[in-house]
């Protein structure tokens, strides 16, 4: 260590420094000699790429798969089973007693709201689309829950025409059932036993499924013999989606369209929908109360409803006449219900 002192000359009121060292190391220790460089570890394996759930479902061909099915279905547009007629959602997705089941915008917000109605009408109603029914996950963990479809609703649902009434299938039917049900509720009689049919849409509204396929909300006489609610196969093994979404050309199906193949899990010698002619046996009895109801008056010869006050229970055939119509399975969703419905309405007429 070399040292310097510092050195002040005081000459009156001045001070001068006349020399400043100033102290430092001039000497440092030896350094140490660098140790071996370590041998390196093995490599961990790799693991699975985060986006490998994700992808067995977003990827091109299962998305373009889907978007073309969709497309062919009344769903994706109306005009599809009505050639020329105006969609759907142009003249009743903006209608705020009509765009619960019109339009996206409607079934999302009766979804969040619990209404029936839409709070207003909507300006500019959009069809229904993925993101209707598609919502986000609630969780990623596809290996032990695999039924997580991101759907925008599963839980039961509470009937239009009986809030104290609700579906539930216990699986992702509920969804289908927020739409597919009555409207209308069953013909009820006023005091003198009579009952006005003022609409010439008269009936459940269309695509009134979810109920028949639980066996509830036809018009029942008080004399008639009708299956227990919840009791038919479709309702108990499935309902909507085991068989209009099985899959077909390898995706679960979005034109809902059911196959034989689909049946066939279940039915297993099942060839044909109208198995055992139950379909020609059904078609049968409609034609039979489509006869009854315009002998009776409350169908014109072109089939269309007469508007007038009737007896109670006519006016109730002519309603189960329009869900058996509406239900479009001709038996299948719920044998017999449908039969029954059908039977004791024919006897009404007797």
């Amino acid at each position: 260590m070399k040292k310097t002192r510092l050195f002040f000359q005081f000459v009156g009121i001045g001070v001068f420094a006349i020399s400043l060292t100033i102290a430092s190391c001039t000497k440092e220790g030896p350094m140490g000699a660098a140790g071996a460089d370590g041998t390196d570890g093995v490599d961990g394996t790799n693991g699975t790429d985060g986006t490998t759930s994700c992808l067995a479902c977003h990827n091109t061909t299962t998305q373009t798969t889907i978007t073309a099915q969709y497309e062919s279905s009344t769903h994706g547009g109306s005009q599809n089973f009505y050639p020329g007629s105006p969609l759907t959602v142009d003249y009743a997705g903006g209608r705020y007693n009509c765009a619960k089941c019109h339009s996206h915008e409607g079934f999302i917000e009766t979804q969040l709201t619990g209404m029936d109605t839409t709070a207003a009408a909507i300006p500019l109603p959009t069809n229904i689309t993925c993101n209707t029914c598609h919502s986000t996950h609630d969780s990623f963990d596809f290996e032990t829950d695999g039924q997580d479809y991101a759907l925008s609703t599963s839980i039961p649902v509470a009937l239009l025409i009986d809030k104290n009434s609700e579906l539930d299938f216990g699986n992702n039917s509920n969804l289908c059932a927020n739409c597919h049900q009555p409207r209308t509720g069953p013909t009820v009689a006023d005091v003198d036993g009579n009952f006005a049919v003022t609409s010439s849409r008269y009936g459940p509204h269309h695509s009134p499924q979810a109920t028949m396929v639980a066996g509830i909300a036809g018009y029942e006489t008080l004399t008639g013999s009708y299956p227990a609610a919840g009791t038919a196969t479709h309702a108990t093994a499935g309902a909507c989606v085991l068989c209009h979404m099985a899959d077909k050309d390898n995706v679960a199906t979005h034109d809902w369209v059911p196959t034989i193949e689909s049946c066939q899990e279940c039915h297993t010698s099942l060839t044909t929908f109208d198995h055992n002619g139950f379909q020609t046996k059904i078609q049968g009895l409609l034609d039979d109360l489509k006869a009854e109801l315009t002998t009776a008056g409350l169908l014109d010869t072109d089939g269309s409803i007469v508007l007038a006050t009737y007896p109670a229970e006519q006016a109730g055939a002519l309603y189960n006449y329009k869900t058996v119509l509406e239900d479009q399975s001709l038996g299948v969703h719920n044998p017999g219900y449908t039969e029954a419905l059908l039977v004791e309405s024919i006897a009404i007429f007797d």
